[in-house]
């Protein structure tokens, strides 16, 4: 079981992945027992790991077969050795680049033909990578979830939580998950201005006040 399913869904997240599994099926075509790949993206605390597992949790409901893979367990290096690289040239060091989105693809391939895999699992506690098994073969929606996800390019679906980092300062700070050093500011802003371009390439837009807008 991945480390995410204890996200807390509230009534909201999933009144609104309802909406959201509306609008894939009639506008992309998401039915039962056709593969079809969902990216969910947006900037540190803007709702995207929530609003995936609740789009995962209303899928099933309504008896898709879905699975989530989320980016946290494809860095290169574990959270607090990557703090610490970050710390050498965070200018440098900050980006995609970080993120095995290589390994995410395949993944998503795999998924396209129905082949399972033995997918890494991000051990924040022990900062280190174990892993678990993906069951790709019985399932028809997979929901990739991450900073930096629409860059992707086997998605057919793009959705962008668009809340920035400033705008989620309380949120993040509630939920007690980042390293507590000075240098995380520095990191938001300059991932902020890598990751705020993804809106541009969304299908589907959810800003600050977790409104809906489908992009023209």
């Amino acid at each position: 079981m991945s480390n995410r399913d204890r996200y807390n869904l509230t009534v909201d997240s999933l009144e609104r992945a309802r909406r959201i599994v509306d609008i894939l099926r009639t506008d992309f075509g998401f039915l039962s027992g056709n593969r079809r790949v969902v990216g969910v993206a947006g900037e540190s605390g803007s709702g995207k790991s929530v609003g995936a597992s609740s789009l995962a949790h209303e899928l099933s409901a309504q008896h898709y077969q879905p699975r989530v893979i989320y980016q946290d367990d494809y860095f290169v290096r574990p959270p607090r050795t990557n703090h610490e690289f970050r710390l050498l040239d965070v200018d440098a060091k900050v980006g995609p680049h970080e993120v095995n989105l290589a390994l995410i693809a395949e993944h998503i391939a795999a998924f396209r033909v129905g082949r399972d895999v033995v997918a890494p699992l991000v051990d924040y506690p022990g900062n280190r990578f174990v892993t678990q098994p993906m069951d790709f073969a019985g399932a028809d929606v997979l929901i990739v979830e991450g900073t930096y996800v629409l860059q992707l390019a086997d998605l057919d679906a793009r959705i962008f939580y668009s809340a920035t980092h400033e705008e989620t300062r309380e949120r993040r700070r509630a939920r007690n998950r980042d390293i507590d050093d000075p240098l995380v500011d520095q990191v938001l802003t300059l991932e902020h201005r890598l990751i705020a371009p993804q809106a541009q390439v969304a299908d589907l837009v959810i800003d600050a006040d977790f409104t809906v807008h489908r992009r023209a």
